[in-house]
């Protein structure tokens, strides 16, 4: 298993060193427990760069870095005489910006096309508009023009980065192409986290990149369920306010703007687990006699939820049977105490019994004895 794992970890540090502009919206920290949506983004991410790309890969609108080699010219041409270069970097290469579209021609091929100066092709047609038709074999790029094939190796980073380079050997020149993708949905929410109080859970993430234009708040209930949406967000914060008692929660962000719904967020769990009640008051209470009324016992509970009084008796004794206490927690004798004639469980006139606060889910108790003094007639 530590083979497995050790070489799991090989692969992910090889992918990632490809290409610097892919990011995880997931980072790990010793004793972290990966989800099954956070590992299948992982697999995803290998499996990219394990399958051969096809023609469908780059239908849409990609910017293009163009790199072309100083050396002996490009295509047979001097590279001077290419428009849009820009200086010589360490007399080595020049670059040019630019953008193409990729087609679907609907009819099993497919075509790109270019407004300002072809990148795909030699120099003799590079600083013109093209339009052309393109196949992928093999994971080789091959552009079609009047007069021949141009072929290019070519590697998706990300599905979002895709690098073309073409080398003439006769030439000893170079036509490298940085494609990006334009037009993307933003980058993943990152650091989601969950704070559960009482029936809300209040969570809070950071924006992936300044291309955010809202959130959807997604959640499941189980393990084996798949995430829903339950809320969009304008902001980084969202409370759920639909929690219930004894439940379990798994949350996941999503990032969202013109271009579609990025992928998601870390996945948080949040369980909502009842506060019992608390009470806190003094285990002895001394009272005149003939005094009815004693104490409030003003027990609270975190979730706000309604609480339940009692008073029982403590073992072996009876003594419960001379209180009452009120649905707010008042405790008074149901008959006032005589000091000549006591009637608790041990006729010493100190009554023993325990209060007890429950909230319907917990219930929490507390032993309180009652010594009644003796007050001249």
């Amino acid at each position: 298993m530590k083979k497995i794992f050790s070489t799991f970890l090989t692969l992910l540090i090889n992918l990632s060193l490809l290409s610097d502009d892919y990011q995880t919206a997931q980072r790990f920290k010793p004793g972290d427990t990966i989800s099954a949506e956070v590992l299948n983004d992982i697999l995803d991410r290998i499996e990219l760069v394990l399958v051969t790309p096809v023609e469908s890969d780059l239908i849409g609108t990609w910017q293009i870095i163009q790199t072309l080699s100083n050396i002996r010219g490009y295509g047979g041409s001097n590279i001077n005489n290419i428009s849009g270069l820009g200086g010589t970097v360490d007399n080595l290469y020049k670059q040019r910006l630019d953008s193409v579209t990729f087609s679907d021609d609907g009819d099993g091929t497919y075509s790109l096309s270019q407004e300002t100066n072809c990148a795909f092709v030699n120099s003799d047609v590079g600083n013109a508009p093209c339009s052309l038709g393109y196949a992928v074999v093999g994971g080789r790029f091959m552009v079609f023009f009047e007069g021949g094939v141009h072929s290019y190796e070519l590697k998706k980073i990300s599905p979002t980065r895709i690098i073309m380079s073409h080398h003439s050997g006769a030439s000893s020149s170079y036509n490298i192409l940085i494609l990006d993708k334009e037009g993307l949905p933003p980058k993943a929410p990152k650091n989601l986290s969950v704070t559960v109080s009482g029936g809300n859970a209040a969570l809070s993430w950071e924006q992936g990149d300044d291309a955010t234009s809202n959130y959807n708040v997604k959640r499941k209930e189980s393990f084996d369920q798949t995430f829903s949406t339950i809320s969009t967000s304008s902001s980084t914060e969202y409370s759920d306010n639909s929690i219930v008692k004894g439940n379990s929660y798994w949350y996941r962000v999503y990032a969202t703007n013109a271009n579609g719904e990025s992928v998601g967020s870390n996945v948080i769990q949040a369980v909502y687990l009842n506060a019992p009640p608390t009470m806190n008051i003094s285990s002895a209470l001394v009272v005149n006699e003939g005094e009815t009324s004693l104490i409030n016992v003003q027990a609270s509970d975190a979730d706000g939820d309604d609480i339940q009084y009692s008073v029982i008796s403590q073992s072996p004794g009876n003594d419960a049977t001379y209180f009452d206490i009120s649905s707010t927690g008042d405790l008074a004798f149901n008959i006032s105490p005589d000091f000549e004639n006591p009637s608790d469980y041990d006729v010493d006139n100190i009554y023993e019994i325990t209060i007890v606060a429950g909230d319907g889910a917990n219930e929490i108790s507390q032993d309180l004895s009652i010594v009644v003094k003796d007050i001249e007639d």
